[in-house]
């Protein structure tokens, strides 16, 4: 019984002393002379969005509550400057904003506003309390002594102009009026334009907004239709002479093709022509060439409107997507393949897109077909031009697209048309015979970085 009674008085004592500890006023306080932002996001705001109401003529506007939490903050320690890579949204308004903002060691956050004399003027931060971000606002974090602070400039960048916004614009030439059949690829900065006057080929550069003649007055008649670009390189088969300038304007003899029926295009590995006997590449720029396999009869090849296109793979490197798509018989035919390059690469062969009677989205027959890939998106036009049609899954499926649009002018024009995409998504498109080209983008492919 003593030893059960000693045992509770000592644990009681113990207790006691325990909590003597707890409830002492000398506790320490660690102050710390280094301070810092250590995390900045914003937690609401709201979004005015302007609308046009179905006669296309009243406009109204809405509000909306924005969730702005995914939008990253960078915080630049050394230049002291925090703000946003990817912008908010047109619209959004930034005069009254909610933002968390986190510090080291805990430092006390200050803001150094402007008064309405516009005097500096500091305001202790409160994650309740809206912030006007319209313009830069300087944030204070001092350190637990109150003795020191660093100060950051904070940027909230805003876009000025929605994202898939498309425009065309046009430049024109009188030279190009006499020009009927045309092809128009770009190397580097210029954008070269082929087509039939009279009975031979001829070719231009717009460079610095102006369109200018090349000085090869001219190639064979069926030249235009044989160009492609690679590596900084132009190719044009002018007969069965293989040609390849960097310019346009000095040309070299690469090889002499015999049974090639058209150039098709390129990937950065290779070259592609369509042959008698089917499809072959280059994989030396031109100088020798090889067959390629098909898997399934070369009469099942499209005839007419020939339209070549090449996306880099997704998952692996030195990886295209490739598709020769083009009419036979007054019907699409498309024709795909994987091109393999480097190291454990292996030979893809070309594989025929079947009549499946589930696909009810094919793309229908356009005669003076055009097909390229803008950014991922691949779009075709022909026919009368009154629809652009998209596919999102390497040409399998296709519907009406409703971003892109054709300019007014040539809506409901039957002629041949001309495609091809530059830098940043530019869509070049001209007509035969017509001095116009036309060009536009979706404004977000011409935006820098940091708008």
């Amino acid at each position: 019984m003593i030893k059960k009674f000693l045992a509770f008085a000592c644990m009681a004592l113990a207790m006691f002393a325990f909590s003597s500890c707890l409830n002492s006023d000398e506790d320490e306080i660690t102050y710390y002379d280094d301070t810092a932002v250590t995390a900045f996001s914003l937690s609401a705001a709201n979004r005015y969005i302007h609308t046009t109401a179905s006669d296309g003529v009243t406009d109204s506007v809405y509000k909306t509550s924005l969730t702005v939490s995914g939008y990253a903050f960078s915080i630049d320690q050394q230049q002291r400057k925090i703000y946003n890579p990817d912008s908010l949204p047109v619209g959004t308004d930034v005069a009254h904003v909610l933002a968390t903002i986190s510090s080291k060691n805990g430092g006390s956050i200050v803001l150094n506003l402007k008064n309405k004399a516009g005097n500096d003027s500091l305001a202790y931060y409160s994650s309740s309390d809206s912030i006007d971000f319209t313009n830069p606002v300087r944030v204070r974090v001092y350190n637990t002594r109150g003795l020191a602070y660093r100060e950051y400039t904070v940027q909230v960048n805003v876009h000025r102009q929605e994202g898939d916004v498309f425009k065309w614009n046009s430049t024109e030439a009188s030279a190009l009026q006499t020009v009927t059949g045309r092809r128009m690829v770009v190397n580097g900065d210029g954008l070269y334009l082929f087509g039939l006057k009279g009975d031979a080929t001829v070719g231009f550069v717009y460079s610095n907004q102006t369109w200018k003649q090349l000085s090869r007055r001219s190639f064979g008649a069926d030249a235009y239709k044989n160009v492609a670009v690679q590596q900084g390189s132009i190719f044009v088969l002018d007969g069965n002479a293989l040609l390849r300038s960097s310019d346009g304007e000095q040309w070299q003899r690469v090889s002499t093709l015999t049974g090639v029926k058209q150039l098709l295009g390129a990937t950065p590995a290779r070259l592609y022509a369509m042959t008698d006997n089917g499809i072959s590449y280059s994989s030396d720029q031109g100088a020798t060439w090889t067959a390629d396999a098909l898997d399934d009869a070369v009469g099942n090849l499209p005839e007419t409107d020939l339209n070549f296109v090449c996306s880099a793979a997704v998952t692996n490197d030195s990886t295209y997507n490739l598709l020769l798509i083009g009419n036979r018989n007054d019907k699409t035919v498309t024709w795909a393949k994987v091109e393999e390059n480097g190291s454990g690469a292996q030979s893809q062969p070309w594989y025929l897109f079947t009549d499946d009677e589930y696909n009810l989205k094919t793309l229908p027959y356009l005669s003076n077909l055009q097909v390229v890939n803008c950014e991922g998106k691949l779009l075709a036009v022909g026919g009368d031009l009154k629809t652009v049609y998209s596919s999102l899954d390497q040409g399998l499926t296709w519907s009406a697209e409703a971003t892109y649009t054709l300019p007014t002018a040539l809506v409901g024009a039957a002629v041949p048309a001309a495609m091809t995409v530059g830098q940043k998504g530019m869509i070049y498109l001209t007509t035969s015979a017509s001095p116009a080209v036309y060009y536009g983008r979706l404004t977000r492919y011409g935006w820098a970085e940091n708008e």
